[in-house]
């Protein structure tokens, strides 16, 4: 089975995740105060425990020759992104470029991006992509944040950094690969499985917040401008770029996949949290997942 039949597949197993999702949102099985239970559940345990997992692997200098190469490739990758948002939203109002240049630079790459990864690529997969994202996760809580407030004291950002259980778990795994020691059997099993459900939780999560919005609010220009340069454009940049440095496939491929994941799912709650317009970043979102599970097996096609 190529990329793109197994890529297709796993999009349509987490297009029926979302679709359980709204189900359970129209019919008040999984209430709007419930959910934030949930998305704790997927952030602070199941991510973190598939996380930690991909680590548990055998790896020889070459695979962490290639993990220090991809924090490179992603650090770049997040540079461009960065540039990208600041060209594209140039003449947005106020209250909404915020949130475009936000959602521009960080994809949903964590919770629905790596459970993707983990259905194409396996174990390998999950490990580059976990050193993918430690840039993602130092940027998103400094340059992130400070498009949403300014000032924002550097102790408070780095206090909620530290505080990341997904970030946590990285340098735990590191450990575990260079110490002589290994988990228990039973405790191993248990991380695996509790890392598995991570795909089918947040797939659900991101319906359950589809069943509680209108859908006719979600036809706003701007969301559909931020999805084509979220899911098409940047993804494409960047396929194109790396081939052409000659990065190796694995590498690019999942780089790929995760840049051509929707906006992040944190976008709508740090926009309410600091005054900006949440009801157009929950949009973004929204319009941005539900293409995505078009775009991304498209995009494929040409691995």
């Amino acid at each position: 089975m190529n990329v793109f039949e197994r890529m297709l597949n796993t999009q349509a197993l987490m297009f029926v995740y979302v679709v359980t999702g709204i189900i359970m949102a129209r019919s008040k099985i999984l209430k709007h105060e419930g959910r934030s239970s949930f998305i704790n559940l997927l952030l602070d345990i199941t991510l973190p425990c598939m996380i930690l997992h991909s680590f548990e692997v055998d790896v020889g200098i070459n695979e962490l020759i290639a993990a220090g190469e991809i924090i490179i490739i992603s650090s770049g990758c997040f540079l461009i992104a960065w540039l990208t948002g600041k060209i594209f939203w140039i003449k947005s109002s106020h209250e909404r470029k915020a949130v475009l240049e936000f959602a521009t630079m960080f994809s949903n790459a964590g919770n629905a991006g790596l459970p993707i990864v983990a259905s194409v690529f396996g174990t390998e997969g999950v490990f580059y992509a976990s050193f993918y994202l430690l840039p993602a996760r130092v940027l998103i809580w400094t340059v992130g944040l400070s498009m949403f407030v300014e000032g924002t004291n550097f102790r408070d950002k780095l206090k909620i950094l530290l505080r990341t259980p997904s970030l946590d778990v990285v340098f735990i795994g590191l450990a575990l690969m260079f110490l002589p020691v290994k988990l228990p059997s039973v405790l191993s099993t248990a991380i695996k499985n509790m890392g598995d459900m991570t795909g089918p939780l947040s797939m659900m999560i991101i319906g359950a917040a589809l069943g509680e919005s209108n859908l006719r609010d979600a036809f706003d220009l701007d969301a559909f401008k931020l999805t084509f340069v979220r899911l098409v454009v940047q993804p494409l940049i960047f396929l194109f770029l790396l081939r052409a440095l000659g990065v190796q496939d694995i590498l690019w491929q999942v780089t790929v996949t995760l840049t051509a994941m929707p906006a992040a799912a944190n976008t709508e709650i740090i926009a309410e949290k600091y005054g900006k317009d949440y009801a157009f970043a929950a949009r973004c979102v929204a319009v941005s997942t539900i293409i995505s599970l078009v775009s991304v097996p498209v995009l494929t096609l040409l691995f």
